[in-house]
């Protein structure tokens, strides 16, 4: 079996800041983005503040959506992050396993090729 990580999306400032000029910018993950939008509904800041607070503070980001998502049980906001999963030389068995997950959308290769 192999799992590759084929892209994800990215908040969009970052997107625009990045470059082979500018390594000070630091990690790059969609993480941010979830941080951020579950902070929304309770803080008055505006959601570009609180994206840019996430992404000057990744590990703080993480941990907080790992508190959200795992021990308050809200999942929604994990849909904020989005990555694409290369899921290749696996049996029928386990791909039917795999897309009964709410959280994610499938595109599967046809069984004929």
């Amino acid at each position: 079996m192999k799992i590759m990580l084929a892209g994800y999306n990215l908040d969009s400032e970052t997107i625009r800041g990045m470059g082979d000029a500018l390594p000070e910018i630091g990690e790059r993950t969609p993480e941010t983005i979830a941080a951020a939008y579950a902070r929304i509904s309770r803080n008055p800041r505006p959601v570009n503040e609180l994206r840019s607070l996430a992404r000057a503070e990744v590990e703080k980001a993480r941990q907080s959506n790992r508190n959200i998502v795992f021990e308050m049980g809200h999942s929604s906001i994990a849909e904020h992050a989005v990555f694409n999963i290369d899921v290749l030389g696996v049996s029928r068995l386990l791909v039917e396993e795999i897309e009964k997950f709410r959280l994610c959308s499938y595109t599967e290769k046809s069984q004929r090729y």
